[in-house]
């Protein structure tokens, strides 16, 4: 609380109070310009916000659409039918096409791309009309759905200056919500053997061995009906409906296809945003995971025996069936163990929060180490773990170790801007049990960039950053300054440290999500998803991007060269 108003000046900066006493205030209208400390970056002259219809990059660089929703990829679905491209693609992993024989290609790999959730409208033709009405969903429409969403394996190449798919290979594949049966591993595989396809596929990471590791999301989004809410209604059809049990995982997906996609319950449950992954000092497999809601937590997991680099690919991947999963407590800079004893039992089953999922449901208990896994949240939350503001995308710097954390915002506590938070591990050791954090960049005017997700590192340790500002409030109120979602840049190091200076920005309604570097950094892939979200029918469209003209918008993947 501030005492004074001269405390309250104070607080506003020194220019501030200075300028007022002097009779000369600032003009209001300054306040929102980003206020930073260096220089632009020295590979490309920074952007302004945009509201245009169209993906945006600096001068001399060129945005390519690799793949887009409902392109062929000419590979076979379990029934027979044609495989297309699913819909809201968001994480991308890049594969280097001879990785598994040493080698790290630039020019030709694999993309591992998640599909996170449909757009009825256009997938099964179920109106927002339809939804406020109550109207039920077809068994078709359901079916539909299913396909649209789960993840892609793409093969590219780099045609000149232009990435382009290879035609007929052997890599195409998909991974829907209808198929393949995906088994799980862990302390919960007893109850929880397979589960039919995978959905909510949010952002995700790569593993040594190269894997993705694909996370599931909102998967409390599909079986609701209430019209007052948002849901996707699969269980107006009780053959479609799903078991939420079991999604909420991270999937590991080999996308060269030499071992079956797994799910991990090891790593826990909850609303994974992604897994990055990194070692202990001694070796051990540690990934660091962000659960993306309002007042969750921030989890890592530290295997029990370190990872054998000469070890087969098979064996490796066993590093994330067997490990302890933490909970991040930042107020005590500790990692909280999420392992089901007497004394964690004691306190878990007396808490408030036991109690009222139990009201809710007779049969919900946590008497086992299966059961706190499927029921992470509620375990994290009594133990002691630290509520944060919709915790998504985190990222190990590649230098120095350290961790960023995207935090997006938490509107129900007026931070409507978001931050990035920077934790280093004691003795700069990933498997520690200890750390200490700093806000690394408040989002917001005075930093031009708000609600930061997803993150990712180039070679020189810089921090690209893409926003989510909701499609309904995005160039208005509060967020008016901002234009459309956009890119960022963000030196980690030097006079320029924190400073956010903006590469793109997205078309309109979109979220740029997924970025993700070739081996030498010079080409960078991102998807934008959800163009035109708002559209409530087909004959009044918001965007037409990538196509232009009177296109429906298809979200698509693309590739930014110019490095």
């Amino acid at each position: 609380m501030l005492h004074s108003r001269r405390a309250f000046l104070t607080y506003l900066g020194v220019g501030s109070y200075a300028a007022l006493v002097a009779g000369q205030p600032a003009a209001a209208s300054d306040f929102p310009s980003p206020r930073r400390k260096g220089k632009p970056l020295h590979f490309f002259a920074p952007i302004a916000a945009s509201s245009a219809d169209e993906l945006v990059v600096p001068t001399g660089f060129r945005a390519d659409v690799v793949v887009g929703w409902d392109h062929p990829l000419g590979s076979k679905a379990p029934d027979g039918s044609a495989e297309r491209f699913g819909f809201n693609n968001d994480f991308i992993a890049y594969f280097p096409i001879d990785a598994l024989r040493g080698g790290r290609s630039s020019t030709e790999g694999l993309l591992w791309v998640n599909h996170e959730y449909p757009n009825p409208l256009f997938q099964s033709g179920y109106t927002p009309a339809d939804y406020r009405a109550g109207k039920k969903k077809t068994p078709g429409q359901i079916a539909a759905e299913r396909l649209a969403v789960g993840g892609s394996v793409v093969h590219v190449k780099l045609d000149g200056e232009q990435w382009k798919l290879v035609a007929n290979s052997k890599f195409h594949r998909r991974i829907t919500a209808a198929y393949p049966e995906i088994a799980l591993t862990g302390p919960a595989s007893g109850m929880l053997n397979s589960a039919v396809g995978s959905l909510g596929n949010c952002s995700g990471g790569r593993t040594p061995w190269f894997t993705a590791l694909s996370c599931e999301e909102n998967y409390p989004d599909f079986n609701g009906t209430d019209p007052k809410d948002f849901f996707y209604r699969w269980s107006d059809d009780p053959k479609q409906a799903i078991d939420e049990t079991r999604f909420g995982w991270v999937m590991e997906v080999d996308p060269y296809g030499e071992l079956p996609p797994l799910k991990h319950t090891a790593l826990g449950r909850f609303k994974h945003e992604n897994a990055a992954v990194t070692r202990g000092a001694k070796g051990h497999v540690v990934v660091y995971m962000g659960d993306d809601e309002v007042d969750q937590h921030l989890y890592k997991f530290v295997s029990d025996e370190p990872d054998d680099p000469k070890a087969t690919r098979a064996d490796r991947r066993k590093r994330l069936q067997e490990g302890t999963l933490y909970a991040a407590d930042l107020a005590k800079g500790r990692w909280i163990p999420m392992v089901f004893t007497a004394q964690t039992a004691k306190v878990i089953q007396e808490s408030a929060a036991y109690a009222a999922a139990k009201k809710i449901d007779s049969t919900f208990q946590i008497t086992n180490q299966a059961e706190l896994l499927i029921h992470t949240r509620i375990a994290a939350r009594v133990l002691g773990a630290t509520p944060l503001d919709r915790c998504e995308d985190c990222e190990v710097h590649p230098r120095d170790g350290s961790v960023y954390v995207a935090l997006t915002n938490n509107t129900r506590h007026g931070n409507l801007y978001g931050h990035i938070v920077r934790l280093v591990e004691d003795n700069d050791d990933a498997a520690t049990t200890s750390f200490r954090y700093e806000i690394f960049l408040a989002g917001g005017p005075q930093s031009g960039l708000a609600c930061p997700d997803n993150l990712a590192f180039d070679h020189e340790g810089n921090l690209w950053v893409v926003c989510d500002m909701s499609s309904d409030k995005m160039g208005s109120g509060a967020y008016k300054p901002f234009g459309n979602n956009g890119l960022f840049v963000v030196p980690t190091t030097g006079d320029s440290a924190g400073d956010a200076f903006q590469f793109a920005s997205g078309p309109i309604e979109a979220e740029l999500t997924g970025p993700w570097f070739t081996e030498d950094g010079k080409t960078l892939f991102l998807s934008v998803q959800h163009p035109g979200e708002l559209t409530a029918s087909l004959d009044k469209l918001t965007s037409h991007w990538p196509d232009g003209g009177r296109a429906i918008p298809r979200p698509s993947v693309v590739a930014i060269r110019g490095f």
